[in-house]
């Protein structure tokens, strides 16, 4: 064999081991980013499951007027006696106060009469946000997949379900409002049949009938969504 074949010949075999190099290395590279790839699904898919449950948690609570333990530190009720006076001074006025329980019902009011409006309000702004990051999670499978999730983890109904809890927040301060106009008519010297106040009650029940129909579109989403 001449000089220039033998040449030829380690060249060749060179050659092939930098190959031969090159697609184990890339075999094991693909076989560690797989690996991690697969590891980093399984955490997304357990954060995602995860999350699913604190949500059908604030669900319930929201669809109840309750609140957690963070919305509790956050949003506090007027003292006991002053809750039990205000329901009761509440619940008498389509009936007539006199004047020095008018002026009562309208200092309480201020203490405790939007404390369930603005406790439902903290409750929809944490579903609303934890439904964000929810489906930031699903966002992230799919990035990592290549495949949609939205519909297997239910993305649209969640989204759906909060903006439902949306406009009973709304409506449930739209109603506190009006019956701080109510109060408000009432210690002008305006009685419960006059023009004013029957406006007002009409509002009034305008929005309790939207309240209704948000009510049970929510209900419906949320017993279809927790029962998954």
């Amino acid at each position: 064999m001449t000089e220039i074949q033998t040449n030829k010949k380690n060249n060749y075999k060179y050659f092939a081991a930098i190959v031969a190099g090159i697609l184990v290395a890339y075999l094991i590279l693909s076989s560690i980013v797989n690996s991690k790839i697969e590891r980093f699904s399984d955490t997304l898919q357990l954060q995602i499951s995860e999350q699913q449950a604190l949500l059908a948690s604030i669900a319930e609570i929201t669809a109840r007027n309750g609140a957690d333990a963070v919305t509790e530190s956050i949003v506090r009720d007027c003292q006991s006696d002053e809750r039990v006076r205000f329901d009761g001074l509440l619940s008498r006025l389509s009936s007539g106060l006199s004047w020095a329980e008018l002026n009562e019902v309208e200092r309480l009011f201020g203490r405790c009469g939007n404390f369930s409006a603005q406790r439902k309000s903290v409750m929809v702004a944490r579903l609303s946000r934890e439904t964000e990051i929810y489906s930031k999670y699903v966002d992230q499978l799919k990035n990592l997949t290549s495949e949609s999730h939205a519909e297997g983890y239910n993305v649209a109904e969640w989204n759906r379900l909060a903006e439902e809890e949306s406009k009973q927040s709304e409506l449930f301060n739209q109603l506190v409002s009006k019956q701080d106009q109510i109060i408000s008519a009432l210690l002008e010297g305006k009685n419960a049949s006059s023009d004013e106040i029957v406006t007002i009650l009409a509002e009034v029940s305008e929005i309790q009938e939207s309240l209704l129909v948000a009510n049970q579109q929510a209900r419906e989403l949320r017993s279809e969504l927790i029962s998954l």
